[in-house]
């Protein structure tokens, strides 16, 4: 978030579509189908669901609801989706090598998403049972780990003078035929940063 709450990052829950290899049953004309709607070559899909050994390969990762319906209006047995987090930023590249970004794992690369990755991720919740050959469980063993969701960092940042100050120097290199600019914006009372502006982004 930015010094006045304004989101500069944040986490949307999209369908991520995968299929289980040894389940995976569907008609040549479904196959092609499912190719043409994922825009996956069909040699491509073939292979991946050819690989008898393992039991969940990726199709297609981050994909929109609508994409995700049109799969599953194909009705192909041992193909499922997943909820995945894929990362927004609203302020875009005016912003971007301050926020930084993350891959398709969510795991920070570079700016505030690597150097607060920790804080951001949270955790996953864990508990260990016995199960019986169903699948059914007969016992807990232990005390269950609750999840613990990630915090949210607040910059000193300010989203609208970020987004001038990107504009300027953007219109500043251009003008001067410049190969980059950078603009930093303080508080001369407290020493924040209010704006930390480089261009290209």
């Amino acid at each position: 978030l930015d010094r006045n709450g304004t989101t500069l990052a944040s986490s949307v829950a999209m369908p991520s579509i995968w299929a289980d290899p040894k389940e995976f049953q569907a008609s040549p004309e479904q196959l092609k189908a499912l190719a043409q709607t994922l825009k996956m070559p069909l040699p491509e899909l073939q292979r991946r669901v050819a690989d008898e050994n393992s039991r969940f390969v990726w199709l297609r990762r981050h994909v929109d609801m609508a994409l995700w319906q049109e799969v599953k209006a194909l009705k192909i047995k041992g193909v499922a989706e997943l909820r995945e987090y894929q990362r927004r930023y609203p302020e875009s590249e005016a912003a971007a090598h301050v926020v930084g970004f993350t891959n398709a794992d969510d795991q920070g690369q570079e700016g505030i998403e690597l150097a607060f990755h920790d804080r951001l991720l949270g955790r996953n919740g864990s508990r260990m049972v016995i199960r019986d050959r169903t699948g059914r469980t007969v016992e807990d063993l232990g005390d269950a780990v609750d999840p613990l969701h990630g915090d949210d960092i607040q910059l000193s940042i300010d989203a609208k003078v970020q987004f001038f100050a990107y504009q300027r120097v953007r219109e500043a290199v251009a003008e001067h035929k410049a190969k980059a600019g950078s603009v930093v914006v303080l508080d001369v009372q407290t020493g924040e940063v209010l704006a930390l502006a480089n261009y290209p982004s």
